[in-house]
């Protein structure tokens, strides 16, 4: 099985791997997720940023199967309950190829209108283990105990303990993967990794006292690499998922999803959509229909809607037509700016009051995780924090992201009433 990819070049997988993953790509599932974009509405401030769940899914597993690749040539190093045979594999690249199925339509931006509902982990576990699904039935034909551990193993969970953190970790594929991918889509240049040189530096090591391998980087030569990791993380983040048109966008749809629940069924709302909305169970294949082009098609509807509110917030949406966000000052107080805003709301004759938002959102640059550690020569083994001096600055600083969203007709008196906390 030979694929041509943006970020990766030529992705290959051959004899029983390719199998399995050409039967599992074949999954009514995974062929929704070409139809859920991966960065939601940011490609509404990047344009290229396009691309979908299933690109991601098949570099994150293309990410893992150079990990397994690795991980063989380390064997020796290894007890024999941490190696890694041909079955574990197959349950370690399952896993990478399918850790994002309970995505919903746009993504984590799906997850922010419903904050009541389900997130997307948990779908994704009850899509693995729902016997009548199609990737459970290949799953269980490879092993009748293989969906239970690719679902515990997405999890961050399983006997293999560094298997399990190179699936879910600080440190994994999915990271690897999606933080090239959208970098490379929306031509941002701060998401470059060198997963060539992380995956040579790549060791393991068994702490004295356990019997579990752990992760760890050649100190002499992998640390940079490891560094780079994190910086590119805090970049993307700060350039990228927190963009303000990304974010206005989110502000709106959440605003147009609150509208909904407020105004009781709407014409044009997918069924599955409204049982969410309403907090009503739902069943994974009833879920599964929800993608982009559904609530794409509900937002057409809604352009035509006879409520004003929801019809101007659908047309804004549709139409690229945003709210604006004014930055303010990280020692701001929130509540306070609330207050402000929400004054001016009201000089304006503007309802509902949730037109208007403050979106803060806090980014700690880095934050120490003992299951990478640093190997230096002689087997001594360092934490990051006292390797790197730049993840040790790093670790005191946190990245505050702070906007008033508002109407656009309301800029210049919102500039105005907020102009000492700018």
């Amino acid at each position: 099985m030979l694929l041509r990819d943006p970020v990766h070049g030529l992705i290959s997988f051959s004899g029983a791997t390719a199998r399995l993953v050409t039967r599992l790509l074949d999954c009514a599932e995974v062929q929704r997720l070409r139809r859920i974009r991966a960065l939601g509405l940011a490609a509404l401030a990047f344009p290229g940023g396009e691309h979908s769940r299933f690109a991601h899914a098949v570099g994150a597993a293309h990410v893992m199967q150079r990990y397994l690749d690795r991980v063989r040539t380390l064997a020796q190093e290894l007890p024999p309950h941490d190696r890694i045979d041909d079955h574990w594999a197959h349950v370690a690249l399952a896993a990478a190829l399918l850790h994002d199925l309970g995505h919903g339509p746009l993504s984590h931006t799906f997850e922010a209108v419903l904050p009541g509902a389900p997130r997307h982990e948990v779908w994704t576990s009850r899509i693995l283990l729902d016997p009548d699904t199609q990737v459970h039935r290949v799953l269980a034909e490879l092993d009748p105990t293989a969906p239970a551990l690719v679902e515990r193993l997405i999890h961050g969970q399983g006997p293999i303990g560094h298997l399990a953190r190179a699936v879910s970790g600080t440190f994994d594929v999915d990271r690897c993967d999606y933080l090239m991918r959208d970098s490379y889509m929306t031509g941002v240049r701060y998401g470059l990794l060198d997963v060539d040189w992380l995956l040579a530096s790549l060791r393991l090591y068994v702490p004295e006292g356990s019997t579990s391998a752990r992760l760890a980087v050649d100190g002499e030569k992998g640390l940079t690499a490891v560094e780079g990791f994190f910086l590119a993380r805090l970049y993307m983040y700060r350039q990228v998922y927190l963009h303000k048109a990304a974010r206005a966008a989110e502000m709106m749809i959440r605003a147009l999803f609150r509208r909904l629940c407020e105004l009781g069924p709407e014409p044009g709302t997918p069924p599955v959509l409204e049982d969410l909305l309403r907090g009503r169970d739902v069943d994974v294949h009833r879920y599964l229909r929800l993608d982009d082009h559904a609530l794409a098609e509900a937002l057409a509807a809604y352009t035509r809607s006879a409520d004003p509110v929801l019809r101007e917030l659908a047309d804004g949406l549709v139409g690229r037509r945003l709210f604006k966000t004014l930055r303010l000052g990280p020692q701001v107080d929130s509540a306070a700016a609330e207050v402000r805003l929400a004054e001016v709301l009201a000089g304006e004759g503007v309802a509902p009051a949730y037109l208007g938002a403050i979106d803060r959102v806090e980014i700690d640059a880095y934050t120490d995780d003992e299951a990478l550690m640093v190997l230096r020569s002689g087997g001594r083994v360092q934490r990051l924090l006292d390797a790197s001096p730049l993840l040790r600055g790093l670790a005191r600083e946190r990245f505050v992201h702070h906007r008033a969203v508002f109407p656009p007709a309301l800029r210049a008196r919102v500039s105005a009433a907020l102009s000492d906390m700018t």
